[in-house]
């Protein structure tokens, strides 16, 4: 079987097509090797666009973007990126979808060496990432040896990669979020709402980082992880609360992404009970909505006092993308004794302002309808908006916003 030749990255990425629309693996499999040489050469090529969702690591093309050498549109602004680029509102199920819509010509991926049968892996992310493989007529592959070799839909056969480049800089990796005693308390209030056996999905932050750890001492057994992997997952296992036993095709923990560090990274290492998915099974509501027990757990911007949350924008600046939050939460509502959560501090971090409002502002979006969240969380305990008329809503809601803003929440003051 012949293998895709291995060139310098420079050279590499003189094999993109005119006009071409490119795409890159997200989070912790992005190809920073390869964007660097976009970034480097994207003035010697015909008019490129690169996509992409959440990114990690240095997005050394970001110059390129910004001298107008290079598109750049994504789902998902993240770090350097934020306010840079075009943003492209899409849920995540959806994403994959779209890269036929815009006609996908090349794509930029991570992966392992292949085996002994000629495949590779995509190791951490499979998201819309399978699909961009399957759409693209150009695939250049940077190979990381020390990329894990997951289970699931992560399977990439050398026949499908045009040219492969050996990776110069490590694997991206996402640290945790350290918790602190307010995400505590938030994570104690989730606890107490949780059904046995429940298949639960969480975004990053101190709140699910704090909820990861009430786990291991609640009690539960037999649950099921959705949506991502986190290095926290990995006690879970230690402890009991997932099951190692829980194996393909129903794993333990099913994930689009792993978003984590070496340690996270080795345990999914040929691991059968951790299972990285393609979006449009993973993020798919139709299929998460029928799992019994689905309790999604995401966070906000703000929360108006109709239920609409806002998950992207601080006044009119887009800091983040709708990501899955949308699917996550349609699925758990829909779930047969599911709860789909809203959790967030009730202030910003400097107390300055309430995340409680009482409508959203000028410039914010409703990422999540009023219709979907079950529930609100916050430190002060559990607003419950299911089969709530709008006047109830916001009299629940203001109880958990600080006691110093809930006067401000007219026309429902504290009483």
């Amino acid at each position: 079987m012949p293998f895709p030749r291995t060139l310098p990255p420079g050279e590499a990425v003189r094999l993109l097509p005119a006009n071409a629309r490119i795409v890159g693996s997200p989070g912790c499999g992005t190809p920073e090797t390869l964007l660097r040489a976009l970034g480097e050469t994207a003035d010697l090529l015909p008019a490129p666009t690169l996509y992409s969702g959440l990114q990690l690591g240095g997005y050394p093309f970001l110059d390129a973007v910004r001298q107008g050498h290079l598109r750049y549109l994504t789902w998902h602004p993240y770090g350097p990126a934020r306010g840079i680029g075009e943003y492209v509102p899409a849920r995540a199920s959806a994403v994959p979808a779209l890269l036929g819509h815009w006609r996908t010509d090349a794509a930029l991926i991570r992966v392992s060496p292949p085996d002994r049968n000629g495949y590779c892996n995509l190791g951490p992310s499979a998201s819309y990432v399978r699909a961009a493989v399957t759409r693209a007529t150009v695939v250049l592959a940077e190979v990381d040896p020390q990329l894990p070799r997951t289970h699931g839909d992560t399977a990439v056969h050398v026949s499908e990669i045009t040219a492969l480049v050996e990776a110069d800089t490590p694997m991206c990796e996402f640290p945790a979020t350290p918790r602190d005693p307010i995400a505590d308390r938030i994570a104690a209030h989730l606890l107490d709402l949780l059904p046995e056996r429940p298949v639960l999905q969480f975004g990053l932050g101190a709140v699910p980082e704090s909820l990861i750890h009430g786990l291991a001492g609640s009690g539960l057994r037999d649950i099921r992880v959705v949506g991502m992997a986190t290095d926290a997952m990995v006690g879970l296992f230690e402890s009991g609360v997932l099951s190692p036993l829980a194996m393909m095709p129903s794993p333990a923990v099913a994930a689009v992404e792993l978003m984590g560090t070496r340690t996270l990274m080795d345990f999914a290492d040929g691991n059968p009970s951790i299972g990285v998915f393609d979006s449009r099974t993973g993020h798919a509501p139709r299929h998460l909505g029928g799992l019994p027990g689905l309790v999604s757990v995401n966070s906000a911007v703000e929360v108006d006092l109709l239920g609409q949350v806002n998950s992207e924008t601080v006044r009119d600046r887009q800091v983040s993308g709708v990501g899955g939050g949308a699917d996550f939460a349609e699925a758990a509502h829909t779930s047969p004794g599911g709860l789909s959560v809203i959790a967030m501090s009730s202030t910003t971090p400097d107390g300055r302002h309430s995340r409680i409002v009482p409508a959203l502002p000028t410039g914010a979006v409703a990422t999540i309808p009023r219709h979907t969240p079950d529930a609100v969380v916050t430190e002060y305990g559990v607003a419950w908006l299911r089969g709530k008329t709008t006047a109830e809503r916001a009299e629940s809601l203001t109880q958990v916003a600080h006691p110093d803003h809930r006067a401000a929440l007219e026309p429902y003051p504290q009483k």
